[in-house]
């Protein structure tokens, strides 16, 4: 009967197999193959929930066979249930002591994504040790290396699997990542746009180009190409609503008496950020209906009269759509016509009077708001995040009153406690973003890495002083200590090599000058 099951599997005859397939385990309970048999059969007619059960079967039957655990392994990989494979992974390498190359490369990057980088790290580095041809092994430890802040690590790899393979586009793409996050962007862009001739649809090459060229400021093509991260379909989806035909293209498609839906993407920085177009579209004669984040949505509302927030469904009902991050390209901006520079977001009365009532019991003290770690699981985090421990001289002055702008878990003290009142936390009084707009218009000055809270102090016109990792984000541009997007805004820019410690040093010595001034 397996055989007959085998037979059907191989001829695409996917119903019938699982079906012979089941005889054959009816005639053998305890039969491995026919498990497995099972599970492709019902891969091949798109059962993916019974395949899954069908190999987790399996692997209870034959907990040390490699085979179902790396067929379930491989299938819950390509499904991105990154948590649920890994412990498969983990199995097959430390309790069967599997080192092929397949599992060194797959479990590291279960590892990668589930944020444990450094043991990520650690298996890419055994791959490449086994095998320094592996290129795609070169690969992916250079995209890794760079999010601990081994930017040259990264370099030498990713030159390593350009080395073995030229016309790699992966490689190529990677070497020209590793030369955009140490600011080398004319090669970056070289680079980058040859791979792009190896594989025009490489859609992280596509965004990484965008970055390289936005942080140059040349922002008409970089928002061109930014448009094309869509095309990255494992990172980013549209919504359920969204349709091809009703995506507004800029001003030469009229706006006057449509209503138009901007949905919104990526984080609440993001957003806020962003935000600042919408006027523009009414002024382009559009109703506008904004699917923003919810805690933002009364804050928008409030701050740009008729626009409308809606919750982002498919019920929502309009003429056009277009995605919040792609208004800069829709409206053609250049560093010279950033729109609303100064402040944008105005919190109710009502809520800046609590605030100011709440913070004035320290009239004497300059008061300033910290926020010292970012959402961890952004790329990007192990190189802008920071231990508080740093600011212990600011925490400790008596100058100074410090307020803790951590709303997340990111901001345990994890490093340190600072002395009771030293470091007040008030987040747990946020309702949403108006109050925490009214709070930080209370402040003298905000000292932030890159983070939401950046932007939603610059948004309302407080005082940021915003500290950068060596690889800024794409907005930040380089080699200048000021913001196009926040007027008041003021960059600290750790240097390649530079110490965090010498970093915040800088930032200290900078609100002692201000102190004595």
């Amino acid at each position: 009967m397996l055989a007959q099951a085998d037979a059907l599997l191989r001829a695409g005859r996917f119903q019938e197999a699982q079906g012979a397939f089941r005889q054959a385990l009816a005639q053998d309970p305890p039969s491995l193959d026919a498990r497995l048999g099972l599970s492709q059969a019902c891969l091949g007619a798109g059962d993916v929930a019974l395949a899954t059960a069908w190999l987790s079967d399996a692997c209870r039957l034959a907990p040390r066979r490699p085979e179902p655990l790396v067929r379930l392994a491989e299938l819950l990989l390509g499904q991105q249930q990154f948590a649920q494979a890994l412990p498969l992974y983990q199995r097959l390498y430390h309790d069967i002591g599997a080192r092929d190359r397949a599992t060194l490369l797959h479990y590291g990057f279960c590892l990668e994504q589930v944020g444990e980088v450094e043991e990520a790290i650690v298996l890419y580095r055994e791959a490449v040790g086994r095998e320094p041809g592996f290129v795609e092994a070169q690969v992916d430890l250079a995209g890794v290396l760079w999010r601990v802040g081994d930017y040259q690590g990264a370099l030498a790899h990713a030159q390593a699997a350009v080395a073995l393979a030229p016309d790699h586009p992966y490689a190529v793409r990677i070497l020209g990542t590793a030369l955009l996050n140490l600011g080398r962007l004319d090669e970056a862009e070289t680079v980058l746009r040859r791979a792009l001739v190896l594989k025009p649809d490489l859609a992280l090459a596509q965004v990484d180009l965008a970055f390289t060229l936005l942080l140059a400021g040349r922002m008409p093509e970089g928002w061109d190409w930014y448009e094309k991260r869509w095309n990255d379909t494992a990172r980013l989806q549209r919504p359920v609503y969204w349709r091809a035909g009703y995506e507004w293209q800029g001003p030469q498609q009229p706006l006057a008496g449509r209503s138009i839906l901007v949905y919104g993407e990526q984080g609440l920085g993001d957003q806020v950020q962003f935000a600042r177009y919408l006027p523009l579209l009414q002024a382009l004669g559009a109703t506008v209906l904004a699917a923003l984040r919810p805690e933002l949505l009364p804050l928008v509302e409030r701050s740009f009269p008729g626009v409308r927030g809606v919750t982002a469904t498919s019920d929502v009902q309009a003429d056009l759509h277009v995605a919040l991050l792609d208004l800069p390209q829709r409206l053609r901006t250049t560093l010279d016509s950033i729109p609303s520079p100064a402040p944008y977001l105005h919190p109710p009365a009502e809520r800046l009077a609590h605030w100011q009532h709440r913070l004035s019991a320290w009239p004497q003290r300059l008061r300033v708001g910290l926020a010292w770690a970012g959402f961890a699981a952004h790329v990007n985090d192990r190189n802008r995040s920071l231990p508080l421990s740093l600011f212990r001289p600011l925490l400790e002055s008596q100058q100074v009153q410090c307020f803790s702008l951590q709303k997340s878990a990111a901001g345990a003290y994890r490093d340190m406690a600072p002395a009771p009142g030293r470091l007040l936390d008030l987040t747990a009084e946020w309702t949403d973003c108006s109050d925490s707009a009214a709070m930080l218009r209370q402040l003298d000055l905000v000292i932030t890495v890159d983070s939401a809270v950046a932007h939603l102090a610059g948004a309302v016109g407080t005082p940021v002083w915003l500290l950068l990792p060596p690889n800024p984000d794409f907005r930040w541009l380089l080699d200048r200590a000021d913001s196009p997007w926040y007027r008041g805004m003021r960059l600290f820019r750790r240097n390649f090599g530079e110490s965090r410690q010498d970093q915040v040093a800088r930032v200290l010595q900078a609100l002692q000058d201000r102190l004595a001034a």
